[in-house]
């Protein structure tokens, strides 16, 4: 695994880490399986166990395919295991559950991000921020990662 920012890791910890008690809106009508597949997942996850993580997750989906939060936490352990194009995916697959999701929205930022797709790292960075002002400090870190690093790779850095 490629060295990472110490922010970057900050804020994608700070993304899975949410209390179960922060469920989004559309998981009242959720099985009472899908908090306990999520949850498993998020503790294989904190264990190192990305792939038991992964296959949790991805069951938990399969239990309810309108968890937004399924979803976001499925697309944050393929980032763990630098599956970008799979990660965006279930980012996007999130955000069809609910385009409120902050949470999928920085995750999906993240994995554009270690795409080198700056662009749609910055548009998916703004919604977050829109969303969720009280991250707007770190998601702030995360875009002067970004303007240094365009600016040493020769490209234009912009804000």
């Amino acid at each position: 695994m490629p060295a990472h920012p110490r922010i970057l890791v900050a804020l994608f910890a700070a993304t899975l880490s949410l209390p179960l008690t922060a469920v989004v809106a559309d998981q009242s009508h959720a099985s009472p399986d899908i908090k306990s597949l999520i949850a498993a997942g998020e503790a294989q996850l904190a264990e190192g166990k990305v792939d038991e993580a992964i296959a949790t997750l991805s069951n938990a989906v399969a239990v309810d395919p309108k968890s937004s939060q399924a979803y976001t936490r499925l697309g944050g352990a393929r980032l763990v295991k630098q599956e970008f194009s799979a990660a965006i995916g279930d980012f996007r697959s999130a955000l069809a559950a609910d385009p409120n999701n902050a949470d999928a929205f920085i995750g999906m930022a993240l994995a554009y991000l270690h795409s080198a797709d700056y662009a749609l790292a910055r548009a998916a960075l703004g919604e977050a921020r829109r969303l969720a002002p009280d991250k707007a400090p770190k998601i702030d870190e995360v875009l002067i990662y970004m303007d240094q690093r365009e600016g040493s790779a020769g490209l234009p850095a912009s804000h």
